[in-house]
């Protein structure tokens, strides 16, 4: 056995020739023909990607009808290093290294007469050393973005999932990064091309989109948007088909919220949002602000019901006073309360950390502000007797809150339909937080609605989880008549909210009085699980209507124990029908909407057909390698198999067919650009979330340096740009 090479042996081979080893089939040869140049290329750069060095293009000789006589390919480290001819010593540069060292190597080829090219000249030495099997993978040639790899970046990025994390996830799947076949900087300026590609045609392509679903794919899809004197877009407000639909059955009571930091320009994003039939967050429609003050939010709310209408019952926000005076003057009849969580999460901010977290107080204070059924004066009297104890009679937010005490305290508004949603943790807040899991501040206005529809489409298909999820039947635990007929009406959410109400009925309540006039029954009934309340319970025994002083079927839309309790005692085996809220049915936005939805489709069908079919061919694959079960021998055959197709697909593709960049990139975001500009992009705001970067003391330590210029080199000038940016010309 030949011993291995040692320093000594490399170093006296540098300044020797160096030759490609590799089969004879694969090495070019004089007098080889070909058909074009193209083909001739593909050949010299399989030929150096086999070998172990990168080729590139070079000069050509055109006769006088221009068509091209002699092409030179040369070995990528071809040619002289660029020598920095910079007489200017006062400007840092930039440490670089050059490949070049005046490699020979070379394929030379020349017309031959009747269309085609041969091998005219052809030097397979080099003065350089090749890659081996370890960076192998950082040469050019072997490093392409594919479809497939492009088509992963993409979905990626609607995930929130970046550049650098897609090409740590690719690698996992593949297995090692000399597999991946591309580099993470290759991720990353595919990346960089999609926001070029968008440009300052990003308002244009977004508005072109909308308009593309409205006809095309969604003539449900409604939106509306605004303009400044300079035609930058301002304001945004879109719903799909099936927003509106979800809105017609649950937009009854509707919370927004601002939330920022999820696009490059700083809009305010604004989702509005409800409950469902299932007790989670549905989005109905959303908007992009310029700005969070009263005119955008006016403009939010004339959109809202130029595309919804006004019948909304209640709306719920936080404390932005911008927003209450929109309300006010777009929404006069309809009831503005604002989010029980918002506030109360500001007690400890407001009051300090530690006086919240190690006194009593938070916990007395809330006996008296989560009380669904505390009259007024108990709270008023229950809300000044903790204040006094813990004297905090003179803090100034307090007061104010006591004083917006009609908007957000139970008490006031126990008796109003709120389908439960101010008292639970806030459903704009977690809204916010779900969208902010796929967008980021650097998403341009495309890109962000992208992410969004991915965002919706998770948030669609977790209903259609828990739609397929009612159709199996939930056990009963009381093994009541009444109970199954809740089983079969409801959701499986809301029928184990409506199961706790009938197993309360059951429990200990105390019956103090009961009589019945002109066939109404009437109940006293004391709740030892609600603080030893006294309820009143009346019963029409001819039409089964039923009242309950505790409310809860106003404020949430389902009957309580108490009702309950009362239909047991009556022999009534089933719930009132007028007592059936259609929101929490099963099936609740098929079953009671009027809109009728359109078939969705692609806005290109062959594009979509190519999905599809791409697809099945991932699941065949994938079902081969599960069928083969780990088989050695099978799986070996599995690769011959696609060895075979491989090579196939390689002799019969059309080289040199290659769409360009900016048609490979439409077609994958799908979003075009268009001819001309008639929206520009908005405007830098500058809100809540959008405020200047805080110098941290590390950056202050190196007395406030500046960033420094660098040399361009297309307008071989030192500044703040290079050659991908460069507005100069070449």
């Amino acid at each position: 056995m030949d011993p291995s090479p040692t320093s000594d042996d490399f170093i006296r081979h540098l300044g020797d020739d160096w030759i490609p080893d590799c089969s004879i089939e694969q090495k070019p040869y004089v007098g080889q023909l070909f058909p074009d140049v193209d083909t001739s290329f593909t050949f010299y750069h399989r030929y150096g990607s086999l070998c172990g060095f990168d080729s590139r293009r070079s000069t050509e000789r055109k006769n006088k009808l221009k068509k091209t006589t002699r092409k030179y390919f040369l070995c990528s480290r071809a040619g002289s290093p660029e020598d920095d001819t910079s007489e200017d010593l006062s400007i840092k540069k930039r440490k670089t290294t050059s490949a070049k060292c005046d490699c020979p190597a070379k394929l030379i080829i020349a017309a031959d007469g009747n269309g085609g090219f041969f091998v005219k000249k052809f030097i397979e030495n080099h003065n350089h050393s090749f890659a081996g099997k370890g960076t192998m993978q950082f040469l050019r040639c072997s490093r392409s973005l594919t479809e497939f790899h492009k088509r992963f970046i993409i979905d990626a990025a609607r995930l929130n999932i970046g550049a650098t994390r897609a090409h740590a996830i690719f690698k996992s799947m593949i297995g090692s990064y000399e597999n991946v076949g591309a580099t993470v900087v290759d991720f990353k300026k595919f990346s960089r091309d999609i926001k070029e590609y968008i440009g300052k045609h990003d308002a244009d392509i977004l508005i072109q989109k909308f308009k593309d679903i409205q006809t095309s794919s969604d003539n449900n899809f409604r939106f509306e948007y605004k303009t400044d004197a300079n035609n930058h877009l301002t304001q945004l407000f879109w719903a799909d088909g099936v927003g509106r639909r979800n809105f017609e059955v649950f937009g009854d009571v509707v919370s927004f919220d601002a939330t920022y930091r999820t696009n490059k320009y700083g809009m305010v994003f604004i989702p509005f949002i409800g409950i469902d039939n299932h007790w989670k967050s549905v989005t109905f429609a959303a908007a992009l602000l310029e700005k969070e003050d009263a005119d955008n939010y006016k403009w939010a709310c004339e959109a809202f019901k130029k595309i919804f209408g006004s019948s909304v019952k209640c709306i719920v926000t936080d404390q932005d006073p911008a927003m209450k005076i929109a309300i006010e003057e777009c929404f006069p009849g309809v009831k503005h309360r604002l989010c029980m969580w918002h506030i109360m999460k500001k007690f400890p901010a407001k009051l300090g950390t530690l006086f919240c977290a190690e006194s009593p107080f938070m916990d007395k204070i809330k006996n008296f502000v989560w009380s669904d059924h505390s009259s007024i004066d108990e709270f008023e009297d229950g809300w000044n007797n903790v204040i006094s104890e813990f004297e905090l009679s003179d803090n100034t937010w307090l007061k104010e809150m006591f004083a917006l005490r009609s908007y957000w305290i139970p008490a006031f508004f126990n008796d109003e339909p709120m389908v439960g949603l101010i008292r639970t943790t806030s459903r704009s807040e977690s809204s916010n937080f779900f969208f902010n899991h796929f967008v980021q501040k650097g998403d341009t206005l495309s890109e962000f609605y992208l992410c969004f529809h991915s965002a919706l489409e998770k948030q669609r298909n977790n209903n259609g989880l828990l739609n397929h999820k009612d159709d199996l039947m939930p056990i009963p635990k009381n093994k009541k008549k009444i109970e199954k007929d809740a089983a079969e009406l409801y959701t499986k959410t809301m029928f184990y909210k409506i199961q706790e109400e009938i197993t309360a009925s059951c429990g200990d309540m105390v019956m103090e009085d009961m009589f019945v006039a002109d066939e109404v029954k009437s109940l006293k009934l004391r709740d030892p699980f609600l603080k030893n309340k006294t309820f009143e319970v009346k019963l029409n025994l001819t039409t089964h209507d039923i009242d309950c002083s505790c409310n809860l079927y106003t404020r949430v839309g389902y009957l309580c124990s108490h009702s309950f309790l009362c239909l047991s005692l009556s022999g009534i085996p089933f719930i009132p029908r007028q007592y059936v809220n259609n929101r929490w049915l099963k099936r609740a936005e098929e079953r009671f909407s009027t809109l009728v939805l359109s078939e969705l489709s692609n806005l290109n069908p062959e594009e979509d057909a190519k999905r599809t079919k791409t697809r099945d061919c991932w699941f065949e694959f994938q079902g081969c390698i599960s069928d083969a079960s780990g088989d050695i021998e099978q799986i070996d055959f599995i690769h011959k198999s696609l060895t075979v197709m491989r090579n196939h697909i390689k002799d019969h593709s059309k080289l040199g067919d290659t769409a360009p960049k900016d048609t490979s990139i439409s077609d994958f975001i799908g979003l075009k650009v268009v001819e001309e500009f008639t929206i520009l992009p908005p405007n830098q705001s500058n809100n809540k979330g959008c405020r200047k970067r805080i110098v941290g003391a590390a950056e202050k330590s190196l007395g406030g340096k500046k960033r420094q210029k660098r040399k361009c080199r297309k307008c071989k000038e030192f500044a703040f740009h290079d050659s991908r940016n460069c507005t100069g010309q070449s």
